[in-house]
């Protein structure tokens, strides 16, 4: 049994569609004979550019390099993983293969467009890339995230450790009409906008609908919202803004409040007093923290065992 799994990963290795549908002229690097191709590094370099390249911006030559890089380096590290995968025998599905290969071939409105597509690189080579990838993400699978386990004592004992950083300020929720002001704005201007405002407080004290005196009246876009700020806690608003919160009670209305954006009419509607967070509130986050922690770790540790034990080639600097 041992002798007929080995047999089947040579045959992988060896001059199969698998593995060997490429020519050297289409290679960019080998690891320990896995190969990485011109095909693979172009779209592993379209998968970054659009989460490294702002959208209005253009790409320069320089940039693109550093890119061209990063996807390279993304790409032999696929390859290491691979290579582990083979001498471990670790093996991939090929039911994904054709799961993706149906995929991708769903993008194109007709198989005539497609294979124009595929022509180049050749579907059997596409077949392999894919094949390479699931390869690389079962390896991972293996010798990364089955090691990274927390217990829930572990966790437990982090929150008793830590306490303190799991504590929640004062909150406050409140809803507020915006008389805005330009800066530029003369005397005459602020003094009539000051008396809108005036005014405008005036209803709202007598009771008047803060809903619709925000959403008719406001010039800030929470009027669409009667105004309303969500919970926010101390220190998230401009200072003024926050002494007059401190001196309301829930379902009171502030005097004017002026700030750099003008003229403001709070309404207090709840307050959250300061809390210590329970452990059942907090115990899937610090899990999710722990087992990152330890992904990282044990996932540097892994690759940098690949790297002293398998050659890398590079074919195109």
């Amino acid at each position: 049994m041992i002798f007929l799994r080995t047999l089947i990963f040579m045959l992988i290795l060896a001059p199969t569609p698998l593995f060997a549908t490429t020519t050297d002229s289409n290679l960019v690097a080998r690891v320990g004979g896995i190969p990485v191709t011109s095909f693979e590094l172009n779209r592993q370099i379209n998968k970054i550019i659009p989460l490294r390249v702002s959208f209005h911006g253009g790409v320069s030559a320089e940039r693109i390099k550093e890119i061209r890089q990063e996807a390279l380096k993304d790409l032999i590290e696929r390859a290491y993983k691979v290579k582990y995968a083979i001498d471990n025998e670790i093996s991939g599905s090929s039911a994904k293969v054709d799961a993706q290969m149906k995929k991708i071939k769903g993008n194109f409105k007709t198989d005539a467009e497609y294979e124009k597509a595929v022509a180049v690189e050749t579907e059997t080579a596409l077949r392999a890339s894919l094949y390479r990838q699931i390869l690389a993400t079962a390896a991972e699978d293996l010798a990364v995230t089955s090691k990274v386990l927390v217990s829930d004592e572990e966790v437990a004992k982090y929150y008793a450790a830590n306490k303190h950083i799991f504590f929640m300020p004062k909150q406050f929720r409140a809803s507020h009409i915006l008389i805005k002001v330009d800066p530029s704005s003369n005397d005459a201007e602020r003094a009539a906008l000051k008396k809108k405002a005036e005014e405008i407080l005036a209803r709202a004290k007598k009771g008047e609908d803060f809903f619709n005196l925000a959403y008719y009246n406001s010039d800030d876009r929470t009027k669409y919202v009667g105004g309303d700020l969500g919970m926010f806690h101390a220190g998230q608003t401009e200072k003024p803004f926050e002494e007059a919160l401190l001196k309301l009670k829930v379902g009171g209305i502030s005097d004017l409040v002026w700030t750099r954006y003008g003229y403001h009419i709070i309404k207090l509607t709840q307050v959250n007093e300061p809390r210590q967070l329970s452990f059942d509130e907090v115990k899937l986050k610090i899990k999710s923290t722990l087992e990152n922690k330890r992904r990282k770790k044990v996932y540097a540790e892994w690759i940098s065992s690949l790297k002293q034990k398998y050659k890398v080639e590079l074919l195109v600097q």
